[in-house]
């Protein structure tokens, strides 16, 4: 018996149709007020219906070398920092015992590999080494514990992380001109390796340091032109480097634009390599994928496991080959301790054991909202790229301090962003954990070429040092305080309050008490006794406010909202307004300084 087609009975509604939807439900509003920007100018609509476009999208790379394994699989790194290569070892057991299937060993000096390698089955698991500073013998001494152990090395996989250029700009490692030579010759010492790659080019630096989604991928592929210009020129073959090849990437909380980003990536560098007149299959280019060190917060710490998944889920669904989720304490300590450790491990084996999002190759395909995103950052990213290139070299936009003034500029938006809750950071600028213990230190900006790496939520966390510094020194009693005044119990009064809990929590403002009050009379009675550092008064009618109401004390007075006589009440002793049209880093900063903060 032939089945049913379902779906022939349902109508075809064209893009038209449903803005004419929407347009009606509107009831007289504008189409384009639920078109919304992202910082890297791209447009989101409310609705999408396919795209006209040519597609850019591309199916994530397969799983092929094992048949037992799932149709995606993708390396859950963890990083191992080399001081005694025997404690190292331990702990790379301990981790690939704990669900780890790469090892990243962070090595500063000369290290014993047989010590360090003991017991390790390196067919089994991804080996990469990450140094701050060249180290090329280290490689050649790592080919050469491969041979001695006579290691097919068909299943050996791994990276080096070193990217010489984002060391220079992080200002760690002087650029020497024998750095293209070294690099020559490790892609050649490691041609018989194929799954090793050691030409490493990293966005990290730029991403943690600021950057939109945008310039992180046009600034990359600047980078990526010098890199194949030099080595073309010192006489590797293109084949040779897009062999070699290996890419960094931090995925922030921007979900879908996180996606798109790695995507287009992979799309440009495919541009990148026809200009070359190289045609290799692009799905093939491996991405290691790393969460961010920038979406994190030092406030309410624990929020950093749900950004942790996020970016996570962003990474894998975008294609990386590789995953390394840090810990989501880092924000809060120097080294991190092992449960945070072993949280980090499980968020990528969640994803694959719970989520099964290692049982589908390419979940994001077909998704209209996806592509349109892709086209429209593959676009605007290439173009930069190209303007970037008519300016000149990637190292000298670099020392001519245009890559840092482009990033500076990223930051600063962001930045401001987070201060006015344009960006919702749970636990930062929005329900705040007033109280928690917090050992802050203020973030400086560092006039010199350098970039350097700083939390998003940088300006709020360096007014909220300015209080938790005061805190630790004088005692939890001196935390100053507010008591919010309601009038009446309508929902513009409760949401002018719950505006002000947010607003003055950025600073660890505590608030001691609420009261409501149903008129003026019921306010000098009420308030008698109440020792608070600030009142904040929060109504929707403006009662008939005169001076007296503006004087309690040594308390200053705020009211939440806007008012016509503004200057007048602050002539008569108000302090100030607040709303979302304040200059909050700047407002917070002045009022710590007349509550007798310390700076």
């Amino acid at each position: 018996m032939p089945q049913e087609n379902l779906f022939s009975s349902f109508k075809e509604y064209s893009l038209d149709d449903w803005k004419s939807f929407i347009i009606n439900d509107l009831k007289g509003r504008k189409y384009e007020s639920l078109i919304s920007q992202t910082p890297e100018g791209i447009s989101i609509d409310p609705v999408y219906h396919g795209y006209p476009k040519e597609i850019k999208n591309f199916f994530n790379p397969a799983q092929l070398r094992n048949e037992a394994l799932p149709a995606r699989n993708w390396v859950n790194n963890c990083t191992i920092a080399v001081t005694q290569e025997k404690e190292a070892n331990l702990a790379a057991l301990e981790a690939l015992n704990n669900g780890a299937d790469g090892l990243i060993f962070e090595i500063s000096g000369p290290v014993d590999l047989e010590l360090l390698l003991n017991d390790i089955q390196l067919i089994y698991c991804t080996i990469s080494f990450k140094t701050k500073e060249a180290n090329f013998k280290l490689i050649s001494e790592y080919v050469d514990y491969l041979n001695s152990k006579q290691y097919d090395l068909e299943l050996i996989a791994g990276n080096y992380f070193f990217d010489a250029l984002e060391m220079r700009d992080a200002g760690v490692y002087q650029l020497e001109n024998s750095i293209i030579d070294d690099i020559v010759r490790c892609i050649e010492l490691t041609k018989p390796i194929p799954h090793f790659k050691c030409l490493y080019i990293s966005g990290l630096l730029y991403h943690n340091s600021g950057a939109n989604n945008l310039n992180e991928v046009s600034l990359l592929l600047s980078k990526s032109a010098e890199y194949f210009d030099k080595l073309t020129e010192a006489g590797l073959a293109i084949e040779a480097i897009a062999n070699s090849l290996v890419f960094g990437i931090a995925f922030g909380s921007n979900f879908f634009l996180e996606i798109a980003k790695a995507k287009v990536l992979r799309i440009n560098i495919q541009k990148l390599f026809q200009a070359y007149s190289l045609t290799n299959d692009i799905s093939n280019l491996k991405l290691v994928g790393f969460t961010s060190d920038r979406t994190k917060s030092a406030l309410d710490f624990n929020v950093n496991l749900l950004r942790n998944t996020t970016e996570a889920m962003s990474a894998i669904l975008s294609g990386c080959n590789e995953l390394f989720v840090a810990p989501h304490d880092n924000a809060l300590v120097a080294e991190s301790r092992g449960t945070f450790k072993r949280i980090a491990l499980n968020i990528s084996n969640l994803l694959k054991e719970e989520v099964h999002l290692d049982k589908v190759v390419d979940p994001t395909m077909g998704s209209y909202y996806l592509e349109a995103l892709i086209a429209n950052l593959e676009e605007k990213s290439w173009d930069t790229f190209l303007m970037l290139e008519q300016k000149g070299s990637y190292s000298s936009l670099f020392n001519e301090e245009y890559v840092k003034e482009i990033i500076k500029h990223d930051d600063q938006q962001s930045a401001n962003a987070v201060m006015s809750r344009k960006n919702v950071f749970i636990g930062a600028n929005m329900f705040q954990n007033i109280g928690e213990k917090l050992y802050l230190h203020q973030t400086s900006e560092k006039d010199d070429l350098f970039l350097h790496p700083r939390r998003v939520g940088w300006k709020l966390e360096n007014i909220r040092a300015r209080t938790e510094h005061f805190v630790n020194k004088h005692g939890e009693n001196a935390r100053p305080t507010a008591t919010m005044v309601i009038f009446g119990t309508d929902p513009v009064s409760k949401a002018k309050a719950d505006f002000a809990y947010s607003f003055l929590g950025m600073a660890g403002i505590k608030i001691a008490k609420e009261i409501i009050l149903n008129d003026l009379h019921e306010m000098r009675s009420t308030l008698k006794g109440v020792d608070s550092t600030l009142l904040i008064y929060c109504f929707n009618e403006t009662p008939d406010f005169q001076q007296k109401h503006f004087k309690h004390g040594d308390a200053k007075i705020i009211i939440a909202g806007q008012a016509v006589k503004e200057e007048d009440w602050k002539q008569q002793g108000l302090y100030a307004f607040i709303n979302r049209k304040v200059d909050t880093y700047s407002f917070l900063q002045n009022l710590l300084n007349d509550i007798k903060i310390e700076a």
